[in-house]
């Protein structure tokens, strides 16, 4: 399962006090180019000269976040198609709470014709592999 540590810092909180609702996207990005990186791929490139682009999002607020507070965020789950791929991310604060959870659904993306695409066969591969160690 991957994840990444995420330091809370002073641009991620609101006039509340706490962590802004935008910033889950953020942390939930890190993760997704992290990950994407650790398997030989970026956003703009996972082969084929296609890259991803985010159709939709989702997040769960559970818990309030705070300035300073060190966060893990982990990718739990991916479920694709030939040309779509959805990762469920999860964020745990210090006190191994579940404070957000939440997913982004995204799809091969041809950025020269600006067009939908498949999703490149061996990149498709990987999100197989990948899936198969995240269940065992």
């Amino acid at each position: 399962m991957f994840s990444i540590n995420y330091k809370v810092i002073v641009s991620d909180i609101n006039y509340g006090g706490h962590m802004g609702n935008e910033r889950a996207l953020i942390i939930f990005q890190q993760c997704r180019m992290d990950w994407l990186n650790s398997i030989g791929y970026d956003e703009i490139n996972i082969g084929e000269d296609k890259g991803i682009i985010q159709l939709e999002s989702h997040i769960f607020y559970l818990r309030e976040v705070t300035l300073g507070e060190n966060l893990k965020c982990f990718i739990k789950d991916i479920e694709f198609t030939k040309s779509s791929f959805e990762i469920f991310y999860e964020v745990i604060n210090e006190k191994n709470e579940v404070a957000l959870k939440g997913s982004t659904k995204n799809m091969a993306f041809d950025y020269n014709r600006k067009k939908p695409s498949r999703i490149p066969k061996e990149f498709l591969e990987k999100l197989e592999n990948y899936k198969n160690l995240i269940n065992q």
